[in-house]
């Protein structure tokens, strides 16, 4: 009985793992994505989840003009509409090669003008790791 008492703790918090398979994709997507892409290098993209199951990507990247940085936000941008259904919270720092900061965000979102312009371009969202599909 002692053992059981102190086994269901240790279950209770296995079964609370945060890790997402489709969020981790994302991660990789997102990466190989921007390296593949002329004129941005150094990027590093970290994907970070809390014991409240939020989940956070952080993305870095060098780029040389504020054109290159446009192009690499349509790239997460493209990359999170099709890889996921998840709430994922972005923060994106993209900097000259002399270290100056060429664009900063703190999430990616879409609001109603962009989903319709969204799914235009790249197709329905995707509803990979969404909790409620169709919602």
């Amino acid at each position: 009985m002692k053992r059981l008492a102190l086994l269901a703790p240790l279950l209770v918090l296995t079964a609370c793992g945060t890790s997402d398979d489709t969020v981790e994709d994302l991660t990789d997507r997102i990466e190989s994505d921007l390296k593949a892409h002329d004129g941005i290098s150094a990027v590093e993209v970290k994907y970070t989840t809390g014991l409240d199951h939020r989940q956070s990507l952080s993305v870095t990247a060098t780029v040389p003009d504020r054109a290159k940085a446009d192009e690499a936000m349509e790239i997460i941008r493209r990359d999170y509409w099709t890889g996921t259904g998840r709430r994922v919270d972005f923060r994106i720092k993209f900097s000259s090669p002399a270290g100056a900061e060429v664009l900063s965000s703190d999430d990616v979102k879409f609001e109603l003008g962009d989903v319709v312009e969204m799914e235009r371009e790249y197709g329905p969202r995707s509803e990979a790791g969404e909790l409620e599909p169709g919602r």
